[in-house]
């Protein structure tokens, strides 16, 4: 959702918008809260402007509530390179701890450190393989560093888990993107980064695909790692791409830390979020459902 037309469940215009789809606001220093957004119902200049408002608003509801179910089940099975949950009474929100984008992290960082970064990002995705999900969406923009320079992951909207048709496809698109993912890490370099048009993503992609795109030396040592994954020939295990990347670093440990499964009840987060006021215009999934159906749009069935 890239205009100001759209809603969330709260008044947030006071606080300082993190995101550029509107769904991630800070909260103090240390917090964000994460909403879903949702367009009026009828908005729109025509009838195709309309269902195109009316799918990315039933596409965030999912996302928010896949992001929910992963979740939840964290809760149960923490890991220390996701980014944690804070308790929180309100609906129709999560309270996240708030990290340092990567892009940022990356300028004061070391060599070891990138190698430490890289290892604990293929931990943690061969950790959600346990778990039996992908995370669907594996970005230099979905992850960051915390105040430890430990390396988090979030957004999990895209989570795909091991039964569903689309699986065998996305474990190829997300090795894909680890790639890239690593690629970064080590050299500082986003290969789309300079991409314009879709035409640019495309050319780009081929060229990572070929293996034909220059390595910097700070990324050659991890070369028969992406390569392989940037060629999408086969997929492995993120476990197998974890040892290998291990003995490229010789770093056969990482670091021992304290788990966060859900943060205690927060007097000062408590009182930030009480504040919040509801948006009048707000509407759940069902109600938004039946004020389209209502106004003579198709509603696809819940999901």
């Amino acid at each position: 959702m890239a205009d100001s037309t759209w809603i969330n469940p709260y008044k947030l215009s006071l606080l300082e918008r993190l995101s550029s789809q509107g769904t991630v606001y800070e909260l103090d220093g240390g917090s964000v809260i994460k909403v879903p957004v949702q367009y009026p119902v009828d908005n729109g200049s025509n009838n195709d402007e309309k269902t195109g408002h009316l799918m990315q608003s039933l596409k965030a509801f999912n996302y928010f509530k896949q992001e929910c179910r992963i979740y939840d089940l964290l809760s149960k099975h923490p890991h220390p390179n996701v980014v944690a949950s804070f308790q929180c009474s309100k609906p129709d929100c999560l309270v996240l701890e708030r990290i340092k984008p990567l892009e940022d992290a990356w300028n004061g960082s070391t060599e070891h450190l990138r190698g430490m970064w890289i290892l604990e990002l293929l931990d943690v995705v061969s950790f959600l393989e346990d778990l039996d999900y992908l995370h669907g969406d594996i970005t230099i923009f979905n992850m960051g560093v915390d105040h430890e320079n430990r390396l988090k992951i979030f957004d999990f909207g895209s989570a795909v888990h091991v039964s569903g048709g689309e699986f065998g496809h996305q474990i190829l698109e997300d090795q894909f993107d680890l790639a890239t993912c690593i690629f970064f890490l080590a050299s500082g370099i986003d290969p789309f980064a300079e991409a314009q048009s879709f035409a640019d993503l495309n050319r780009v992609r081929q060229d990572l695909q070929q293996c034909k795109y220059p390595f910097p030396a700070a990324a050659q040592r991890f070369q028969g790692v992406i390569e392989a994954c940037w060629s999408q020939r086969q997929p492995t295990s993120f476990k197998q791409l974890r040892q290998a990347v291990a003995d490229v670093t010789g770093i056969s440990e990482l670091r021992a830390t304290r788990i966060w499964v859900s943060q205690a009840a927060n007097p000062s987060l408590d009182l930030l979020l009480g504040r919040l006021r509801r948006e009048e215009g707000w509407m759940n999934e069902e109600e938004y459902r039946s004020a389209w159906s209502n106004a003579g749009f198709k509603v696809p069935p819940l999901v």
